[in-house]
């Protein structure tokens, strides 16, 4: 009689191929982003210090600018207190260098990777929840900045409230309080490329400020350099699509363009993010 040898059974504990199957990378960055703490505790934060911030640039309006509150115009109260949607620009780019760059630093980005078939689907999951949450936030802060500048208007400044009504709801301040909110979208959209580039949370946080730099020092150049420069920074397409930049200004070559330009920095940023995640070692 012959037998045949047992078989064994596959075991239900075998590990499987970390590739055989595509991670949801969009729900999961959320996942982590809505269950962690301090992205919570951030975004508090990024509102409050707003609120904060456009209290004490429309309060201090007669130190900076030489001119009593109640000789203010309601027009420039305001736009003083959108100044706190920069502010709130800061803490939302350090939010979005760190939720890229600390896997990095304790090295769960290693687990991740292995299961990663695309690693751009990663990049693309984390640009997406930052952008989503940096956006809320920063119409909000738009909203409530613009509360609190009229408030000061129509009480400190000793503005009729008809005319800070008309003011805050006219088009050249909705443009200006809603088209600031490009900049804390852009900024930390950008630290999450510069994060996952570099890959560590300085990265991320160096990027927006190199940028920002570069404005600052394009805006010290001559007239013919700087009208080249400026407008190709993402700063100067947050200006003219706000309507900060002036026309006939080394800023200003119009919403349409500017738009185009943040796309390109976006798009850009996302590349160089993507190119190199595909490098990365374990």
């Amino acid at each position: 009689m012959t037998t045949t040898p047992p078989t064994a059974p596959n075991s239900p504990s075998a590990p499987s191929s970390p590739i055989a199957s595509r991670p949801r990378w969009a729900g999961a960055e959320w996942a982590k982003f809505r269950d962690l703490r301090r992205p919570r505790q951030l975004l508090i934060v990024t509102l409050a210090l707003g609120v904060v911030t456009a209290v004490l640039l429309v309060l201090t309006i007669p130190a900076t600018r030489g001119t009593p509150l109640s000789e203010t115009s309601t027009e420039d109260v305001l736009s003083a207190s959108v100044l706190g949607v920069d502010a709130a620009a800061a803490v939302l780019v350090v939010l979005a260098a760190w939720f890229a760059g600390v896997e990095f630093r304790t090295g769960a980005i290693t687990e991740a990777l292995l299961r990663a078939r695309s690693r751009s689907s990663m990049v693309t999951a984390k640009a997406l929840v930052i952008a989503a949450a940096a956006a809320v936030t920063a119409l909000i802060t738009a909203v409530a900045v613009t509360i609190v500048g009229g408030i000061l208007a129509g009480t400190v400044a000793g503005a009729d409230w008809s005319e800070v009504l008309a003011a805050a709801g006219s088009r050249d301040h909705l443009r200006l309080a809603f088209g600031s909110t490009l900049l804390p979208v852009v900024f930390s959209v950008l630290a999450v490329f510069g994060a996952i580039g570099f890959r560590s949370v300085a990265g991320g946080v160096l990027t927006p400020l190199a940028l920002l730099a570069g404005s600052m020092i394009a805006g010290w150049l001559p007239e013919g350099p700087a009208s080249v420069l400026r407008p190709l920074l993402p700063l100067g397409g947050v200006h003219n699509i706000s309507g900060v930049a002036e026309a006939g200004g080394t800023e200003h070559i119009g919403a349409v363009p500017a738009f185009a330009v943040l796309v390109i920095w976006v798009a850009g940023g996302a590349l160089f993010a993507a190119w190199r995640l595909r490098r990365q070692d374990f």
